[in-house]
């Protein structure tokens, strides 16, 4: 290793070349949204001398411990280096094989909902991606939770509007970083893709509508990160309300309690870590202005038209819950009862109907089984449901998938939520329970060179040479991947014609109640 100092806007910095990759970790992009900054959009921080940018920088306050050590899914996305939670977290990390070129740039954005999460996972890491697939790779922090969608604007005045997207304004920040300084580092600012998981593919999602994202991005991949939870004003002022009742304060007092503090606030509110009802008590707000409306509603009107979108989901999605805690899997018999107060939460109206339409085709499924496929289910719907909307009003092209490969480690999890994140950034030497897996080399070689020759071109290369047709509403064509991937036409029809009567607003939570399993067990509805 050797170190490398590079020039930006804001200051020099000190990054260091790993197995020939510049790699530049912990660039602020912005200064620490502390004290009167708090709450408020980021503002540039430059400083004098040399920065070193050769350890990550923190991710913003959230659980300590979301992925138990031990589980799947911790063998599945790696240990992270993430040195501790700060308010001080406006970072990004730069990977980069060659400093002097004009490649394209892929800006991840993590996933954890909006509530948890960090760019500087081992599944994540960008060196393998800018190393073998001649990308320029970055990754960033951003204030969540509570830190990131508290909306006080009503509280404390025209300083703090936008305060219930600030988090949205975070991506912003980083996103302007780019576009001013991955010259620098050997990318071409001019095309930009922005990719993420989960929550990730939310945030991309939602900022391919922000305005002031406007020519920050070209291209965009939504990896099962349809919208939902999403809140009006009401909703956000609402939960603010509670805040302020909590802690017995005054909206200006929040400005200089101890971050820890307000996080106990947050949990209160049953938004700490994973999924629950309350669980997106704190997420982006349609406030007209930053989020003008409903993304789904602004792609059916053409905007972003004109950007490339690939969008899709996996096949066992819900099975996550298994592997974020195996012991789920112990209560493997749910009541009628049972299942419907499982799933209703993704739901406007009674799940009846859906219930009984997947009963029909699947009569020997039994009602564990049943909840997680309806579960997954909501995430394909949705997500197809904004792939139409963008193909119907779009220039631009979409692409769908379905990503299906499932680790042979792991039999009763299947294809399960972020399983593609390691094998997106070909990297499944960092995930310890895919480091072996000789088909899990060949899943990750070939979705890594896909979602790049999409970066590049705008269009996914397939490993078979066979041509990713775009997504139209009429034909519903899907990449199936796996060991061989393959192109369907409106793959599970019968399954997607049970939800036309569905609203599926964006208000609704379809993991509600995804961990609830362990207090059916024991007779509980608390």
């Amino acid at each position: 290793m050797r170190d490398t100092v590079v020039e930006t806007d804001r200051g020099r910095v000190r990054g260091e070349r790993r197995s020939g990759v510049a790699t530049f970790l912990g660039i602020p992009y912005g200064a620490a949204p502390v004290g009167e900054r708090r709450f408020r959009e980021p503002v540039p921080l430059r400083w004098p001398g040399v920065r070193d940018a050769r350890c990550y920088g923190p991710s913003s306050i959230q659980a300590p411990i979301v992925v138990r050590s031990g589980t799947p899914l911790s063998g599945i996305l790696g240990p992270s280096d993430d040195p501790g939670m700060s308010e001080d977290c406006l970072v990004v990390n730069v990977w980069s094989a060659d400093l002097t070129g004009r490649a394209p740039v892929m800006v991840w954005i993590h996933g954890g909902g909006y509530t948890t999460g960090s760019g500087s996972g081992a599944a994540s890491n960008g060196a393998s991606l800018a190393g073998g697939h001649g990308v320029v790779v970055v990754s960033l922090n951003h204030r969540l939770g509570l830190l990131g969608y508290l909306d006080l604007e009503a509280e404390l005045g025209p300083e703090y509007r936008g305060s219930s997207n600030v988090s949205l304004l975070d991506l912003v920040g980083a996103l302007t970083w780019v576009q001013e300084n991955i010259a620098t580092f050997g990318g071409d600012a001019n095309n930009v893709t922005i990719f993420g998981c989960s929550g990730g593919g939310g945030k991309v999602a939602s900022l391919l509508t922000v305005p002031r994202a406007r020519g920050l991005v070209h291209k965009a991949i939504v990896e099962s990160g349809p919208l939902f939870s999403l809140r009006d004003r009401e909703a956000a002022r609402r939960a603010t309300r509670q805040v302020l009742d909590f802690l017995g304060v005054g909206a200006r007092e929040l400005l200089a309690l101890p971050a820890e503090q307000l996080y106990e606030a947050q949990v209160a509110l049953g938004a700490g870590g994973g999924p629950s009802v309350n669980g997106m008590s704190f997420a982006p707000t349609v406030d007209g202005e930053i989020l003008p409306d409903y993304p789904e509603r602004e792609f059916a009107r053409g905007v972003a038209a004109d950007i490339p979108l690939t969008i899709g989901t996996n096949r066992d999605e819900a099975r996550f819950s298994l592997a974020v805690a195996p012991q789920l899997a112990a209560v493997d018999e749910l009541s009628d009862e049972d299942l419907t107060y499982l799933v209703s939460p993704g739901f406007d109206g009674q799940p009846d109907g859906v219930i009984a339409g997947y009963r029909a085709l699947y009569p020997d499924i039994s009602n564990f089984d049943l909840r997680l496929l309806i579960e997954t289910e909501q995430f394909r719907i949705r997500s197809l449901r904004e792939a139409d909307a963008k193909a119907e009003a779009g220039t631009a092209p979409v692409f769908c998938y379905r990503m299906d490969w499932a680790s042979p480690a792991f039999p009763r999890c299947g294809a399960f939520h972020a399983l593609e994140v390691p094998l997106v950034f070909h990297n499944c030497a960092g995930a310890t329970a895919l480091a072996d897996d000789v088909g899990a080399s060949e899943v990750a070689r070939a979705m890594s060179a896909a979602w790049t020759s999409f970066a590049v071109t705008g269009h996914p290369a397939t490993p078979e040479g066979t041509d990713w047709e775009p997504y139209r509403s009429d034909r519903r064509t899907t990449m199936i991947i796996d060991r061989s991937w393959r192109l369907e036409c409106d793959p599970m029809r019968e399954e997607r014609k049970l939800w036309e009567g569905e609203a599926l607003t964006h208000a609704t939570r379809p993991w509600g109640r995804l961990m609830a399993l362990p207090e059916l067990a024991s007779g509980s509805r608390a």
